[in-house]
């Protein structure tokens, strides 16, 4: 599995690449995300120019980073994440492809463009996603599930929305976080790790969970770990991947009946 690390520490990236880790992700997405997601348990950080120079300057390794999809500003910070060392730009908060197409006319050559697909009207452009040149998509489940209104957290994964948005985009897709297979809160991280797996993802997200759980001195067994479980995952047989689902959607059930109000997904 191909592992991006949401991390601002330049030690901690260092040591998570040395590890297997492959790419570093920093963060200047918060323009109106504090009151987007007031109310839910999700992470917010305000990450910074110097924090992209720290991290570039920190390891040779892939450096991705998410902007602010505001139509005043995305083309300029793209530019800058670019002339500051980023080999990738995410773009949140998609619901047109004309927004996209926007920033594609501008990336520099050599550079890519990933997208995050958390709008219901993001949804439904799986279609088009899937002719334009992008690096890769992930599913944000939390401003989904705001966008939403209502459902839970993991709903799209046991309601059919991921299984349908995959059928149409074929490309780099993830979902959710990863963590140690024995961890995960609160869903079981090997029965998410499985769900990455059936639906064909290539890379996984790695934030708070994952820097929770998993020291800095611990990181060479940790990713190790993630990468051990993937490999048998990939290899299951059809009853097995089968099992394992019914697993999940058993387990995503009996928290939505316990409670409305999830942890976040990462």
């Amino acid at each position: 599995m191909n592992i991006q690390l949401f991390s601002h520490d330049p030690d901690y990236a260092a040591a998570a690449i040395q590890a297997g880790v492959n790419g570093i992700v920093v963060d200047w997405e918060f323009h109106s995300k504090e009151q987007r997601q007031a109310g839910f348990d999700t992470e917010i950080n305000e990450g910074t120019s110097e924090n992209l120079a720290i991290i570039r300057a920190a390891t040779s390794a892939h450096v991705i980073c998410r902007i602010n999809n505001h139509p005043g500003t995305r083309r300029r910070e793209l530019l800058l994440a670019c002339e500051l060392g980023a080999d990738e730009v995410l773009l949140p908060m998609v619901r047109t492809a004309a927004e996209v197409i926007d920033c594609l006319d501008v990336l520099p050559s050599g550079r890519k463009l990933g997208i995050l697909v958390e709008t219901i009207d993001a949804l439904a452009l799986a279609d088009r996603f899937s002719s334009l040149p992008l690096s890769r998509v992930y599913v944000g489940l939390n401003d989904l599930l705001i966008q939403r209104g209502s459902g839970h957290l993991f709903s799209p994964l046991i309601d059919g929305t991921l299984d349908r948005f995959r059928v149409t985009y074929s490309g780099p897709l993830s979902v959710a976080g990863v963590t140690l297979p024995e961890k995960g809160s609160p869903i079981s991280s090997r029965l998410l790790l499985a769900e990455l797996a059936r639906l064909g993802c290539n890379y996984g997200v790695a934030r708070r969970s994952f820097r929770r759980d998993i020291s800095l001195d611990q990181l060479p067994a940790g990713v190790a770990a993630i990468q051990s479980e993937w490999q048998a995952l990939r290899q299951r047989t059809v009853s097995q991947v089968k099992s394992d689902r019914r697993a999940f959607i058993i387990q995503v059930q009996s928290i939505i009946a316990q409670t409305r109000r999830p942890a976040c997904a990462c």
